[in-house]
């Protein structure tokens, strides 16, 4: 349900991209340092007010993505989901939390944004929190509709 109703606000007449983003971070190739320059060009136009909302500055979020701190334990790129979350609530990008992540609308697409839960320290793998995987980030498709 939460989908549906986020894929209804995506395509509202009138209603344009807000980010470049989620469309970019699903386009990237898996590379943390391309992925990371993805970030800082998104968080270029925004205002200080909103940069000040941030859950982390937009360096300090790139560069976690660029030292790859889970390399030594599992696959993929992570950003904290309070930083994703805090970056969409700046812009009002609907977010609504669905099995296995989050589905969030960039105004005209609505994405996929897969939940891992990780433990920042090695040494204490049950005190985790929820990241999200941005080099598995995929765009909804409009279900094909048969004749």
């Amino acid at each position: 349900m939460a989908v549906a109703r986020t894929a209804a606000l995506a395509r509202a007449p009138g209603v344009t991209r807000k980010t470049s983003l989620l469309a970019d971070w699903a386009a990237a190739p898996a590379e943390p340092r391309g992925l990371a320059e993805v970030l800082l060009r998104a968080c270029e136009p925004l205002s200080d007010e909103m940069l000040g909302n941030l859950a982390a500055t937009p360096d300090d979020a790139a560069a976690a993505l660029r030292r790859a701190a889970f390399a030594d334990r599992v696959d993929g790129s992570y950003v904290p989901y309070d930083w994703l979350e805090s970056f969409c609530t700046a812009l009002r990008l609907p977010i609504a939390e669905i099995d296995g992540g989050w589905d969030i609308s960039d105004g005209e697409d609505v994405y996929f944004c897969p939940r891992v839960l990780l433990a920042d320290d090695p040494d204490s793998p049950d005190d985790t929190r929820p990241f999200v995987r941005i080099d598995q980030i995929t765009r909804w498709t409009e279900p094909e509709t048969g004749a």
